[in-house]
């Protein structure tokens, strides 16, 4: 006869009641992002390449021409593979984030007039996952998984859908690593950081939190180096392949370079950027990283959500001014600290989770003050 104990039961109903969120919360996700889709699509004359936003500058190489943004990069791949080059502003840099078009490219079958299609299709499943892997996440960590929405909530994730980027998908494979951490399967972890850090290099602020709880708390040494460094040395053979095949590593441009804490908020120009950043991205890492270094001091123990909060507040402590003094791009790459700040509440301080909320959710009213995110 066995008899089970009320921590147990306790723990079980928890593990429950995060699952059926998560599937809740997830399938909400996926149909917030098919109407999101459906009316940019609609106010667009159904044109799915408004959300590569191509610019003529380089798809007609008119150096006079209007830039466009990122997204375009990621459809010449996905639609030109290895003959994209001459296509795309900084080569090397683009490619090095090459999960997103490939995956694109094979849910097309290579059929260029798919690809449009196929990249916003990851964008919405990436959304979706990564929705309800945060749900599951937050209800098992101690909040309540509705919370989880505010994955969804947050400006930065309709950004990269609106824009065909590859943030989101290497979000949702983070999280899965993290589920996968969380039940101690060293493997699937290792592996789903390698793929999301083949999807944009953000792979590697999770990589190195979890790698540091590893060692730190849990003293398990083989584990932390598995971790942290089979994304870092595949990323690092990926990169030597590019050096070899476009003649140059990415490093060289802007977007790769690193400054002091803040100092790339700091130096923004443009006013109203640095106060829209600020407010809502600067301020918060300021905030909940003060909150992660008090629990460490009073409890004296890294916890899986502090080791990931210190490693994504520190990335955004040192991003460049390229990325702070664009907000579309300051919401998206910045993602990693309100991930890893709302896992932290949930774990640690569950009550702050409305006025994360609060503060956050007005970011949203960006979308109708942008010209043409939401269609045109």
């Amino acid at each position: 006869m066995t008899i089970s104990s009320p921590a147990g039961d306790q723990s079980d109903r928890r593990e429950a009641r995060a699952r059926q969120w998560a599937w809740r919360c997830g399938a909400l996700a996926l149909a917030a992002a098919c109407l999101f889709v459906g009316v940019v699509l609609a106010r667009s004359a159904w044109n799915p390449l408004r959300f590569a936003h191509i610019g003529t500058a380089f798809s007609e190489n008119d150096p006079a021409g209007y830039s466009g943004y990122d997204g375009q990069f990621f459809y010449a791949i996905a639609r030109d593979w290895t003959d994209a080059a001459p296509a795309i502003d900084g080569p090397s840099l683009r490619y090095m984030r090459i999960l997103y078009p490939l995956t694109a490219r094979l849910l097309a079958l290579s059929q260029p007039a798919l690809v449009p299609w196929t990249l916003i299709l990851v964008n919405m499943l990436a959304c979706a996952v990564g929705t309800g892997l945060m749900t599951y996440l937050i209800g098992r960590w101690g909040g309540h998984p509705a919370w989880g929405l505010l994955y969804i909530a947050w400006v930065g994730t309709w950004f990269v859908i609106r824009l065909d980027l590859s943030e989101l998908l290497c979000f949702a494979l983070a999280l899965g690593a993290v589920v996968a951490y969380d039940r101690r399967r060293v493997g699937p972890t290792a592996a789903l950081l390698v793929l999301a850090t083949l999807a944009k290099e953000l792979g590697l602020v999770f990589a190195a939190g979890l790698a540091l709880h590893a060692l730190v708390t849990e003293r398990r040494w083989q584990d932390a180096l598995l971790i942290g460094l089979a994304p870092l040395l595949t990323f690092a053979g990926w990169l030597l392949i590019l050096r070899a095949w476009l003649g140059r590593f990415p490093f060289g441009y802007p977007a790769a370079r690193l400054y002091l804490p803040f100092v790339g908020l700091l130096t923004v120009e443009d006013p109203a950027a640095r106060l829209l950043v600020g407010l809502w991205l600067g301020l918060p890492t300021a905030l909940l990283a003060g909150l992660m270094l008090c629990q460490i001091a009073r409890t004296r123990r890294l916890s899986p959500s502090a080791a990931l909060l210190l490693a994504g507040a520190g990335f955004v402590m040192v991003m460049p001014r390229v990325s702070w003094e664009d907000a579309l791009a300051a919401f998206r790459v910045g993602m990693p600290v309100v991930i890893a700040g709302l896992l932290f509440l949930a774990e640690h301080r569950p009550r702050l989770l409305p006025l994360a909320a609060a503060f956050w959710l007005p970011a949203l009213l960006l979308f109708p003050m942008t010209p043409g995110l939401l269609g045109y």
